[in-house]
């Protein structure tokens, strides 16, 4: 089923983008469509920018005709099951260098969360916080046990790197969603590459 087809009829699909090897960065958008719009346009514009060589994108996308679409595809990060989606199932067996998932949150910040390192996320807070100069939107890093932090293992972004600690979780309210997506797409595109960069000269 087409995007097209799916948001006319409400419908759900999955979506990977994949060369089946490379190990570095997994760009993960689990409630596009209508359920946090603007998610997996941002996850695609990061995948776009590194390409098929460093970067894997997975994205489902959901629609309701008559709006609700959170209510009826909403499932949160942590119960993402490899059994119930397909696409999902060809990278269980894979741990990636790094993961980043973009998400949509009723907050008032651009929240930075996950397992990766504190210079890790620290990286993709200055950047995006760059990118939103001058907006009124804040730009911080999750702290720990808050609610929105990213923080637990089973956490599908963290669940996807070795030893589970390689995720960054961007939670984002829909105004800087809507009006900023493709500056913090951008911003965390930049960053990525940098610590791609940075890896193979190791």
């Amino acid at each position: 089923m087409s995007e097209a087809e799916a948001e006319v009829q409400g419908e759900f699909i999955e979506r990977l983008e994949d060369d089946g090897h490379h190990q570095r960065l997994v760009v993960l958008a689990p409630h596009g469509g209508a359920i946090e719009s603007h998610t997996d346009r941002q996850a695609e514009q990061v995948y776009a920018s590194l390409g098929s060589h460093d970067s894997t994108l997975w994205a489902c996308k959901g629609w309701r005709p008559a709006g609700n679409a959170y209510r009826a595809w909403h499932i949160s990060s942590g119960d993402l099951s490899v059994h119930s989606f397909p696409l999902l199932g060809s990278l269980g067996a894979r741990r990636f260098r790094w993961a980043v998932s973009f998400h949509g949150y009723r907050g008032p910040d651009v929240l930075i969360g996950g397992r990766a390192p504190a210079l890790l996320k620290s990286d993709v807070r200055n950047a995006v916080a760059r990118a939103l100069h001058g907006s009124g939107v804040r730009v911080r890093i999750a702290d720990p046990g808050e609610r929105y932090s990213g923080e637990s293992a089973s956490n599908l972004v963290n669940r996807l790197t070795v030893d589970a600690a390689g995720g960054i979780q961007i939670e984002q309210s829909r105004h800087p969603r809507k009006l900023y997506g493709d500056a913090v797409a951008a911003a965390v595109s930049e960053v990525c590459k940098s610590w791609i960069a940075a890896d193979a000269r190791r």
